[in-house]
């Protein structure tokens, strides 16, 4: 457990105190929670949300001198944590305020121990629509419950090592590099170039060109109705892709999230990277620390005309068995519409604000030097406003397990494209 009180408010005497302008905007009357509210709460979360929150604790303490935060990290948001959150739902336990990240958010959002958050005194449909469009949608219910409130999107495009583009004779200014990698067939053929055999790859995984593949043409794992889109000739076509690009050998040999593949990004053996926005604060901040100025960011090949896509996110309610809500509803507000928390989120972690308004601040529309001075918002903005929403199911996770496993057979060989999603469908099908 990680406390962080309201003693480290001292490290922010003599900030101002008035409320910055983007939550006077997001919220009127009982939707603005008061700064004399006092209590404690507690906050659960996961790497690398507990530290984000620690520093952000001066800040919020400055606006409320009276709440402590005790924020608690759990491991990884898909296991240890979703354990934790799921056990702490049934029991009538648990934390005031907790997260949820995207692929668990249908798994959980329709369990009634989440605080209605469009009711009295928090409002938050007076406010709502503020945030990214299909973030409302993924936490609004039918009935016009809202369980969170959007913090974070994922608006995904394409990583890369403009040093390595180069080396191989291929343009490095983002646009140009847009232009030559327009589509999945120039991804793979042109990629090729940058490749030494045993040394350096595209690409860390396979899996990227799928998820990005089918976020393009808007196809969820499941639809509407709850069946599953297996037979969507975007699946085929993507481990057709993938296919191609495993035999090419684009395809490294690392399991993403290894320490083998986080390594081989500081040692410059992935040329792209294809992830959400969120990915460049990994980079800097762990996978890539020393290579400023090398990497740019392009939007990524696309499909059927549309490059867009959002690979992540987040969300963060208020329990029932809260005993101090308005403590909590005033910790959540500030979170996701404060000017200040929101700019050091962004510009600490690299994390991209879900409440629109934020969009058109200068502190995130900035020469990045990390990415060689490239405003990498003109970027990201774009994908988040055209991105078309996917059906979130709370099977996904099982799906997502199972084309993973296609995914590899593929890649290294193992299996054909029919039959590896044969297998899938079928190790789906077996667990619905």
């Amino acid at each position: 457990m990680k406390l962080w009180t309201k003693g480290l408010a001292a490290l922010a005497l003599g900030v101002a105190l008035a409320t910055p302008a983007l939550a006077q905007e997001a919220a009127t009357g009982a939707a603005t929670p008061n700064t004399e509210i006092s209590g404690t709460i507690s906050v659960w979360t996961w790497p690398n949300n507990d530290r984000t929150f620690a520093a952000l604790m001066p800040t919020f303490n400055a606006a409320y001198p009276n709440i402590t935060v005790n924020v608690q990290g759990f491991p990884n948001a898909n296991d240890a944590y979703l354990n934790n959150l799921q056990r702490a739902l049934l029991s009538g336990s648990g934390p005031d305020v907790a997260m949820i990240e995207i692929a668990q958010l249908a798994l959980l959002r329709e369990r009634p121990q989440w605080v209605d958050l469009a009711q009295a005194p928090y409002n938050a449909g007076e406010f709502i629509e503020d945030f990214a469009p299909f973030t409302v949608s993924n936490v609004t219910l039918p009935d016009g419950k809202i369980v969170a409130l959007p913090k974070h999107t994922g608006p995904g495009g394409m990583f890369y090592r403009r040093d390595i583009f180069e080396e191989a004779g291929l343009p490095t200014d983002p646009a140009e590099v847009a232009e030559l990698l327009s589509d999945w067939d120039a991804f793979i053929e042109e990629g090729k170039k940058l490749v030494v055999p045993n040394e350096r790859w595209l690409i860390g995984n396979g899996e990227e060109i799928l998820r990005a593949m089918i976020a393009q043409t808007g196809i969820s794992y499941f639809d509407a109705e709850g069946n599953l889109q297996f037979d969507q000739p975007v699946f085929r076509e993507a481990l057709e892709r993938v296919r191609e690009a495993g035999e090419a050998g684009l395809i490294s040999p690392f399991t993403a999230w290894s320490p083998e593949w986080q390594g081989a990004f500081q040692r410059g053996q992935l040329a792209t990277v294809l992830y959400g926005n969120w990915f460049g604060g990994l980079l800097k901040r762990a996978y890539a620390t020393d290579q400023s100025g090398q990497w740019a960011v392009a939007a990524a090949p696309g499909t059927e005309g549309n490059r867009s896509f959002n690979s992540g996110g987040d969300y963060i309610g208020i329990l029932e068995t809260s005993q101090n809500k308005e403590a909590a509803w005033a910790f959540v507000h500030w979170l996701v519409t404060n000017d200040e928390s929101l700019k050091q989120q962004y510009q600490n972690d690299d994390l991209y604000p879900a409440y629109m308004p934020a969009l058109e601040q200068d502190w995130m529309n900035f020469a990045d030097p990390y990415y060689g001075e490239q405003n990498v918002n003109e970027i990201f903005a774009p994908v988040q406003a055209e991105l078309i929403p996917v059906e979130l199911d709370a099977r996904d996770t099982v799906a997502i397990a199972a084309m993973r496993t296609a995914i590899n057979n593929v890649a290294r060989g193992v299996a054909t494209v029919d039959e590896a999603l044969a297998a899938a469908k079928a190790e789906v099908e077996a667990r619905m």
